[in-house]
């Protein structure tokens, strides 16, 4: 550690080593009308790994945007020859890809608003408090374009490898759950699908009905938790004419309607016991009988069935028939909510952002990083449901050609300014995933990239640390 001094205060200089192999492809242009300051910040990003050089001419600096391209300009107000502001506004014309923080001993509100509004990425007063906030401020910077570049790189994606029938995903969860869906859907063998309200059971239910031999006949979904107890076995099976007070013609019940084809019976655990039984016989026997009539009937449906509660548990309470469970649990999928896979927020986003945009004929096409920076960070207890309905009020509210933060509904700015107000704090799922990394990490170093050694040593299984290490992109050979 070694003290500066830049304008007045004593500035300390605190250097973090661990990113300085990812920060040496960030290149950084630093641009200020004095000598000593150049040489200063300039050490001080060489020593956090950044590729980092100087001038003290606007003009100059214009030239090597063109000559080269930087990821950062860090531009001083006052220069000799031209005016920060007219330096950012050609920067900007140049290349308006770069980022560009503001520096500057002669700060004013009005300044500030001014080179914003310009396309400047930040502001930063002269003389630092400390390194931190200029390590930090770039950092910030460096994080939006990564996310940015994302965001970018996963619209491209959307019809690619991580979309089946408008189901989307990247996870390793959901590919797992695509090829799981290819492969059964031309079986005809019943499904149980698991998962919390709003997690796309139903769209998961049809993916398996389009991917199948029985995509041209009718997908006949059911909600059996919204039909009352009394007129579900109606709808179900049909009635005759004559069965009942007010049955004056023959009506088909689903079972007909979707014979050849998918029926899908959505929250399955709603279902009275003595329904269970009767459709416990459709699915062993494939015949049933409609209201009042005598007549049994063939059916030739595939059963896909859901729920959002323990289906275990609810067999062990006597509220589920045991023998029913074990016919509608031949193949089980479980989806998992989105707080289990925040990988996939960014690309649902986006698949939602191109829906609502066509829908709402506006030419909505971007997400501030700010927006998406709150996206990671909600809880998201409506899972992908409560997330498109964010989008769909972002994009109805949106004026210009990006959602911006004043765009979401309230209580999504409530957790965006929360979490700014407290910096220190992150959501406890990313928390877990840093620790485990870095813990992985650590363990590798100790026994230098030996993978055997790093399982005895920690006590996990060779096979998870094998998955970690791909799960979280870590290369042993750095440690050997």
């Amino acid at each position: 550690m070694w003290l500066v001094h830049i304008r007045g205060p004593v500035v300390e200089k605190v250097i973090e080593p661990d990113f300085q192999l990812e920060n040496k492809r960030f290149r950084i242009l630093v641009v200020d009308d004095e000598e000593n300051i150049l040489i200063v910040i300039s050490r001080f990003l060489h020593d956090l790994g950044y590729t980092a050089e100087t001038t003290v001419s606007g003009l100059r600096a214009v030239e090597k945007i063109k000559e080269k391209g930087y990821d950062l300009v860090l531009l001083d107000l006052r220069l000799p020859d031209m005016n920060g502001l007219e330096v950012l506004r050609k920067i900007k014309q140049e290349d308006n890809h770069v980022s560009v923080l503001m520096m500057t001993g002669h700060g004013k509100v009005e300044t500030a608003v001014e080179a914003m509004k310009l396309g400047a990425d930040d502001y930063l007063l002269k003389p630092f408090k400390s390194f931190d906030a200029l390590a930090i401020t770039i950092n910030k910077i460096k994080e939006y374009r990564e996310l940015k570049a994302e965001c970018s790189f996963l619209k491209e994606q959307l019809n690619d490898t991580y979309n089946i029938n408008n189901i989307v995903g990247k996870s390793r969860c959901m590919i797992n759950i695509f090829k799981l869906i290819r492969k059964i859907a031309p079986l005809n063998s019943t499904v149980l699908i698991e998962g919390e309200s709003g997690t796309g059971k139903e769209l998961v239910a049809r993916a398996i009905h389009q991917n199948s031999t029985r995509e041209n006949n009718n997908f006949v979904p059911i909600n059996c938790g919204a039909i009352p107890v009394n007129l579900l076995e109606s709808e179900l099976f049909g009635y005759e004419r004559g069965a009942f007070t007010g049955a004056v013609y023959t009506k088909r019940g689903y079972f007909e309607v979707a014979n050849k084809g998918t029926i899908f019976l959505d929250e399955i655990s709603e279902m009275d016991q003595s329904l269970q039984v009767k459709l416990l016989r459709v699915i062993q026997e494939k015949r049933f009988q409609r209201i009042g009539g005598t007549e049994e009937m063939g059916t030739d449906v595939r059963i896909i069935t859901s729920t959002n509660r323990d289906l275990d548990q609810e067999v062990l309470k006597k509220n589920f028939r045991k023998d029913l469970y074990y016919r509608i649990n031949v193949i089980r999928i479980r989806i998992p909510p989105l707080r289990e896979r925040y990988d996939d927020i960014p690309l649902l986003t986006h698949s939602f952002l191109n829906k609502y945009s066509k829908e709402f004929k506006k030419d909505v096409t971007g997400i501030s990083p700010k927006v998406m920076n709150a996206f990671l960070h909600c809880r998201w207890d409506g899972n992908v449901r409560e997330l498109e309905n964010v989008v769909e009020h972002a994009v109805a509210m949106a004026e210009g050609d990006e959602i911006t933060p004043k765009d979401l509904p309230e209580h999504i700015i409530d957790i965006e300014n929360s979490r700014e107000s407290n910096p220190g704090l992150i959501h406890f799922d990313e928390a877990k995933k840093q620790f485990e990394k870095h813990y992985i990490e650590k363990v590798l170093e100790r026994t230098s990239g030996n993978i055997a050694e790093a399982s005895r040593l920690s006590l996990i299984p060779r096979q998870n640390i094998y998955e970690k290490i791909k799960k979280y992109s870590i290369s042993p050979n750095r440690f050997r």
